[in-house]
């Protein structure tokens, strides 16, 4: 005996309470997604009819093999979480869509599927225009980030850190050498019009910065050893 609460393909009676296509022209024709596609036609209905799509918000995009549990409903907030919130914000994207999705398992999911799978593969492409480039070098050359990564904490007492303004959990201090050295390179840019003076000067301050820079991790080194 049938399910009063399910709804069943006219054509080859598979269940179709997740997904179906209405036919909009013919009372009672609900047709699951294959036979749909096939162009079935039963009694008085015929393919180019007008069509409604049913959504029970409970099928998967992916298919069985790589649903884990995801249904349809579940993926729509998932992409508005994504606009909403920013790649990344995993823990508001995760109550975005519903309280038994963690963040590891949306962040998991949306890279899997949407960046790694089929679909980022057809929508994001290999060679990207105007993609920002790393140029920083880890020996200790211009714009190097060992010029500003922070070294372990000095152990020092509590009336040594107010004495020293040594910020220990940031490893920082209050005042640092040449407090305004940034405003050398805050506001340069490079334009496609600079003159080679123009792009001459603005290499000079970055020099300039960078020697600060250099000049800024070698007093908090003398810091650290005396």
């Amino acid at each position: 005996m049938a399910d009063l609460g399910k709804k069943y393909c006219v054509n080859c009676l598979a269940d179709v309470s997740n997904l179906r296509l209405r036919c909009t022209d013919c009372p009672d024709i609900e047709l699951c997604p294959e036979c749909f596609s096939a162009g079935a036609e039963i009694g008085n209905h015929r393919r180019w009819h007008g069509y409604q799509q049913v959504d029970g918000g409970r099928f998967s995009l992916w298919g069985p093999e790589a649903e884990g549990g995801w249904t349809s409903r579940e993926e729509q907030s998932l992409l508005d979480a994504i606009e909403q919130y920013g790649f990344g914000n995993w823990e508001d994207m995760a109550a975005h869509v519903g309280a038994s999705r963690t963040p590891q398992e949306v962040m998991e999911h949306y890279v899997t599927m949407y960046i790694h799978g089929n679909l980022g593969k057809a929508c994001i492409p290999d060679s990207i225009p105007n993609r920002v480039t790393d140029h920083t070098c880890p020996g200790g050359g211009p714009l190097s980030p060992s010029l500003t990564t922070p070294l372990p904490p000095l152990d020092v007492s509590l009336a040594e850190q107010q004495q020293l303004g040594y910020m220990p959990l940031r490893d920082d201090y209050e005042i640092e050498y040449d407090q305004d050295a940034e405003k050398l390179i805050s506001g340069l840019s490079l334009n496609y019009d600079d003159e080679d003076v123009e792009i001459e000067l603005k290499r000079a301050h970055v020099d300039m910065y960078v020697r600060k820079l250099r000049e800024r991790q070698r007093r908090k080194n003398i810091a650290r050893d005396f």
